[in-house]
């Protein structure tokens, strides 16, 4: 195997892909439960955060560590107790990631810029947004505004739910404890929709473990960094990543398609029903949704021949 190459301190991306390319995030309490228990991790391990995206089938990461084996503990533990928690609320078993990530050093300023800019564009490469700070999981928005996809967090009422799951998610991060599948629904289920997007983004800035002040430091000011990220893609060439040309707007389509005329609520069981009747739900997914059927087989993990 190649040896990981590595500077202590020195800005690295990390690289992480699912298994098969199947997707493992269908709905807001997927992501939630994987940055609770990414962010709690990143502070046992004194990772410095600066960025991360999590997309449908994989997550990128940009950070610093003061050594090889904490940063590799940290990856290697925080990938597994989501994939436990995941597994357990899902009903599967098995890995959900590949077993090696990959990492890039990132040795100058400028290509320190360019991964920024690489990372929260994922998204609009997939043509999820138009532009990296529209899109709510790569977390760019929140270096500007606490409160960037509900209404404002200075409101001086709120719903007795809402304060009620609010006062949750602060007694959780006090303890430094992720938030599990259990929790979030409970904390969500009573909530309205604007209800719901605001404790969306309560959560994650109250867990946030990303250093802004250094993210922004690279272009001098916020403004400067939505800038450059909105006219240059970044570009990553130290480091090996799978590539589909296909948008990801279908993934979306094919939840909501299966919200709507199959009800389902918890959309990521689907990928544990029995191989015939993933099959036929492929078949009408395809009648439904613009999508490839390579598309459809990593959303309804149906392995792929070849």
């Amino acid at each position: 195997m190649k040896k990981r190459r590595f500077v202590p301190e020195m800005c690295m991306h990390i690289y992480q892909r699912t298994i098969s390319g199947f997707n493992i995030f269908y709905d807001h309490e997927d992501y939630l439960v994987f940055y609770t228990i990414f962010s709690v991790t990143a502070r046992m391990y004194n990772v410095r955060i600066l960025e991360m995206c999590i997309m449908y089938n994989h997550f990128h990461i940009l950070l610093e560590a003061e050594s090889l084996e904490e940063m590799s503990r940290f990856v290697q533990r925080f990938t597994s107790v989501f994939t436990r928690i995941y597994n357990s609320d899902v009903g599967r078993t098995g890995s959900l990631f590949r077993k090696s990530y990959g990492s890039a050093i990132k040795r100058e300023d400028k290509k320190v810029r360019s991964a920024i800019a690489y990372l929260g564009n994922n998204p609009v490469e997939k043509k999820l947004c138009i532009y990296a700070d529209q899109y709510r999981w790569n977390f760019l928005a929140y270096g500007a505004e606490p409160h960037p996809f509900s209404f404002d967090q200075k409101m001086t009422s709120r719903m007795k739910s809402l304060a009620n799951a609010c006062r949750e998610a602060d007694a959780a991060f006090a303890c430094l404890k992720h938030l599990n599948y259990a929790q979030i629904r409970r904390m969500f289920r009573k909530l309205a929709t604007r209800e719901k997007e605001y404790l969306t983004d309560y959560i994650i800035n109250l867990y946030s473990p990303f250093c802004y002040d250094t993210l922004i430091g690279y272009f001098g000011t916020y403004e400067k960094l939505k800038l450059a990220i909105r006219s240059n893609t970044g570009s990553e060439y130290d480091l090996h990543e799978d590539y589909s040309p296909e948008s990801d707007v279908a993934y979306g389509q094919m939840t909501e398609y299966l919200r709507r005329v199959h009800g389902l609520s918890q959309v990521r069981k689907v990928t544990v029903l029995p191989l015939d009747e993933k099959i036929a739900l492929a078949k009408e997914l395809q009648q439904h949704i613009s999508a490839s059927m390579k598309q459809i087989c990593r959303y309804l993990h149906i392995p792929l021949k070849g």
